[in-house]
C-alpha cells in the first residue's frame, strides 16, 4: 500500500468505529437518518402506533414552528398521512421529556394547523410521540 491508501484505510477504520457509537436516539444522527425518509417514519409509527396500514405522505426533520405569543418549538421529526399529525420528539436526557412537554407542542401545533374562520371539527388529530433512553415516567413499561 502507498502512503496515500495507507492513510485512506486508517481514516476509514476511523470512521468505522466513531460510526458504531451512533445511535438513533442522539439528535444529529436521528435527523439525517429520517430527512425526508418516509420509508424509516413509517416503519417507526408502525411499530408505535400499532397502525400497519398508516401511510406517511410527509415528513420534515427539525421543523420550527414560530409562537408570536410565546415560546416556539422546533419538532424533531413532525410527519402527516394526510389526517394525523405526528410530532416525533428525540429526548436522550431525562430532562425536558415531561408531560407538560408534550401538552405544549400539542397546543402550538394545534394553534398553527387551522386557518382563521375555519371550523374546530376540521382539526386533525395529533400524536406528541417522545423516545427516551430512560423510562421517565418510571412505570416500567417501554410505550405509554
Amino acid at each position: 500500500m502507498t502512503t496515500s491508501a495507507k492513510d485512506r484505510e486508517l481514516q476509514r477504520q476511523q470512521d468505522l468505529e466513531r460510526i458504531k457509537n451512533f445511535l438513533l436516539i442522539d439528535d444529529d444522527f436521528m435527523t439525517k437518518c429520517f430527512e425526508n425518509n418516509i420509508e424509516a417514519t413509517e416503519l417507526l409509527l408502525h411499530i408505535i402506533m400499532n397502525k400497519p396500514n398508516l401511510k406517511v405522505l410527509s415528513v420534515e426533520t427539525q421543523k420550527e414552528i414560530k409562537n408570536l405569543q410565546g415560546r416556539s418549538i422546533r419538532l424533531d421529526i413532525h410527519a402527516t398521512d394526510g389526517n394525523d399529525i405526528f410530532d416525533i420528539e428525540v429526548q436522550r436526557a431525562d430532562k425536558g421529556a415531561i408531560p407538560q412537554r408534550a401538552r405544549y407542542n400539542s397546543s402550538v401545533i394545534d394553534s398553527n394547523t387551522l386557518f382563521p374562520n375555519e371550523e374546530f371539527k376540521k382539526l386533525p388529530e395529533s400524536y406528541v410521540i417522545f423516545i427516551t433512553e430512560n423510562d421517565v415516567l418510571n412505570l416500567g413499561d417501554p410505550i405509554y
